[in-house]
Formats: C-alpha cells, structure tokens, sequence
C-alpha cells in the first residue's frame, strides 16, 4: 500500500512539472508573439502615418483598446486605433511617435495600466506615474491635442463558469482601483479631463460585470456598447478645452 501511495505521488509530481514547462513554454511563446506584434505594428504605423491627415481622435492603449471596433461606434468621426495587444505603459512611452505625434490629433483617450498588474510586481502608484509621463510627452510634442484619461476597467475573479483565471493572472480591483485614485489625482491637478469608466462596468459586488465581459478581463460587444455610451459626449465639439 505505501508502495502504491509512493508511485501515486511522484506520478502527481511528474504531472505537475510537466505542466509547468508546458505552462512556462507557453508564456515565453505568448511573449515572444507580442513584442513581435508590437515591432510589427509600430512599424506599419510608422509608413501610414504619413497618409493620414492631423486633427484624428486617437484611441491609445492595450487589447481593451485594439477591440474597440471605433469606426463601428464612433463612424461619425475621425478615429484612430492605437491599441496594441498586450502593452504596458513601459510600451506605450515607448511609441509615441508612431501612436501620437506624427498624428498631430484633436483628442486623446488614453487608456493603460492594466497589463502592467499582471507583468511587473510594480505597486499600483508607480504605474500611475508612468501614465503620468505618457500624459507630460504629449502635451510636450504636440500641446494643443485635448487629454482624456480613462480609468483602468475592473475585473472579474469570481468563480463563475464563464470566467478565465489564467487570463485574468494577477490582476485585481484593490489595485486597479489604486491606480484609478491616482489618475483622478492626476487629473485634478493637471485639469485634464478623467473618465469614470470603471463604475458603469461593475456589478452590484464590485466586480466586471458578467454582462459586460468574455472572460473576466476583456469586454464583449455589449461591455464596448456601453463604454461607447460613455465617451461618446467626450467626442462632441463642446468638451474641447
């Protein structure tokens, strides 16, 4: 019987180093993939920038950005997707060039932060601090675009089927709303303009609402129906400062 116990258990030990070089080789590949979208990407904006005329509302972020389908939403108005999968503040400072200056734009919806929860062990105000450098570089290089800030989107960790974990990886709302608090901050003082997204997406327990989400961490087209609500006043003419 220990004999048996014995095999049973190096088996589970076996099982779960295995799992953790298949998990282990997974991120590395995920990793790899992004920052070869992110070189990707970057350089395909860097040529068709040039096309593009100035004055466009520039959306910036991660993949809360990237799907936003803007034209389907805003089809009114001269938008741009500047979102890419996966990106940090770290990122974002990092193309600036490419995502804001070149573009010369009216308006700015920054939107970022989150992944930063997930792939660094930086506390909540130190991210806040580097949005806050993304906010200075623009009103650097290009002063007359009007700034909007975007509150980081909850998140949902509860126990419901429909919710993924792995996906929502260290991320969660004490620190997101941590961050939140400091961009409101931010904002009063350097009188940019502060959208509450954050409240119109949780539930009645704090959490991203099921409605609104695919997996916990990214919205599904209902969740961007209601976000589009919200930002849309903020691309009327009368919120121009």
């Amino acid at each position: 019987m220990i004999k048996i116990i014995k095999i049973a258990l190096l088996i589970l030990l076996l099982a779960a180093i295995v799992f953790s070089i298949a998990l282990t080789s997974i991120k590395m590949y995920v990793n790899a993939s992004i920052k070869d979208k992110y070189a990707n990407q970057v350089s395909y904006w860097k040529e068709t920038n040039k096309l593009l005329p100035s004055g466009s509302i520039v959306f910036l972020g991660d993949s809360l950005t990237e799907e936003f389908i803007l034209n389907e939403y805003f089809h009114e108005k001269y938008v741009l997707n500047r979102g890419i999968y996966g990106d940090t503040t770290t990122g974002v400072l990092g193309r600036m060039e490419e995502s804001v200056y070149t573009l010369l734009p009216s308006k700015v919806f920054i939107l970022i932060g989150t992944n930063d929860l997930d792939k660094t062990n930086d506390k909540p105000e130190i991210i806040a601090e580097r949005i806050k450098k993304i906010v200075e570089n623009i009103r650097k290089n290009t002063p007359n675009t009007v700034i909007y800030l975007q509150s980081v989107y909850p998140v949902n960790k509860t126990n419901n089927k429909k919710i993924k974990k792995i996906d929502i990886g260290k991320r969660n709302n004490i620190n997101i709303l941590k961050i939140n608090k400091a961009l409101k901050i931010l904002c009063d003082n350097e009188k940019i303009i502060y959208v509450d997204t954050y409240s119109h997406l949780i539930d009645k327990n704090g959490n991203l609402s099921l409605e609104y989400t695919i997996e916990g961490l990214h919205l599904n087209p209902t969740g961007y129906k209601k976000v589009a609500s919200i930002l849309k006043p903020y691309l009327e003419n009368w919120y121009f400062k």
